[in-house]
């Protein structure tokens, strides 16, 4: 949202293809299920794919979206990089050498003897200084560069307890759509949105007739969280914006400015319907886009066990 992307989704002239673009974000991002191994080849894919509605596999992030995620995941990478060699600086003497080998766990403290030979004071001076990664991975050559979150967790040093579950990554997000098959997002969800048809949920995207409903049901409760979310949050930029600008009026009237001087055409804000005061066009467009797709989707469930 902040980004534009949502924005730019929604802007497009054709709706139907602007709500079916904001669905495969949406889906990527919530009420992700991963491909059923059994059903993860080339040719039953195919196969069920010629003979339902379904698009079976998900369709990967739209490039924009991908490319605001993969930005804010070096971001997110670089802020838990500095906390973790700010926590070790802070605390080495603490927590002492890193000597324990990562998948033993034995220490290997090493030896004092011959702590002066040539060949120990050339490795000391050629050695890659790391402070966060584990030595025994810098003994491969790497440094404290990390490619990514997960990286970052599994070859950090001993003492530095690092959780990648605790880490807001947003790898698996921008990963989703570049991997094998067996590793590839269901569309259940926006196959439902398409055609609502739950034999074909059982039949080509693999699910359990028994998690069918659960599924659609996380994931509507999910479009009516954002849903309601979004207009507090456009109701919210109106009241305040609405509050300023009455303090702006009385301001310019203290200084004999005539605040209100015609404009120049109509105020083309005010032909939403339903638009709340001084909320912009392109943001009520993504509410409106994201209300119909909620409707709808809603429209379909509730004919599946009414």
């Amino acid at each position: 949202m902040r980004h534009g992307v949502l924005h730019k989704i929604c802007d497009q002239s054709d709706r139907e293809a602007a709500k079916r673009e904001l669905m495969i974000l949406l889906c990527n991002l919530f009420g992700r299920q991963y491909f059923p191994k059994n059903f993860s080849n080339e040719s039953n894919i195919k196969a069920l794919a010629s003979n339902s509605p379904s698009m079976i596999l998900l369709p990967p992030l739209p490039e924009t979206a991908e490319n605001v995620l993969s930005r804010h995941e070096k971001e997110i990478l670089r802020i838990y990089k500095g906390y973790a060699a700010a926590f070790v600086r802070q605390h080495q003497t603490k927590m002492g050498p890193d000597n324990i080998l990562p998948l033993s766990g034995l220490q290997y403290p090493g030896s004092d003897k011959e702590r002066s030979s040539p060949f120990r004071v050339h490795l000391s001076n050629n050695a890659i200084p790391v402070v966060v990664r584990s030595s025994f991975v810098a003994n491969s050559g790497h440094a404290d560069f990390f490619k990514s979150v997960l990286e970052l967790t599994t070859t950090a040093r001993s003492g530095l307890n690092l959780n990648g579950h605790a880490i807001p990554s947003m790898s698996h997000f921008t990963s989703s759509g570049k991997r094998e098959l067996e590793h590839r997002l269901n569309a259940h969800i926006l196959d439902f949105y398409i055609h609502g048809q739950v034999p074909t949920l059982i039949r080509a995207n693999g699910i359990r007739r028994g998690d069918i409903w659960y599924l659609l049901q996380d994931f509507m409760l999910t479009l009516m969280t954002i849903q309601s979310g979004m207009l507090q949050l456009l109701l919210t930029v109106s009241k305040n914006t609405s509050t300023t600008s009455s303090a702006e009026e009385a301001d310019l009237k203290t200084y004999n400015v005539d605040y209100d001087e015609p404009s120049d055409g109509p105020d083309e804000d005010s032909n939403c319907s339903g638009k709340p005061e001084n909320v912009s066009t392109r943001d009520w467009n993504v509410y409106m886009v994201l209300s119909e797709i909620c409707s709808e989707f809603e429209e379909k469930f509730r004919a599946m066990w009414a």
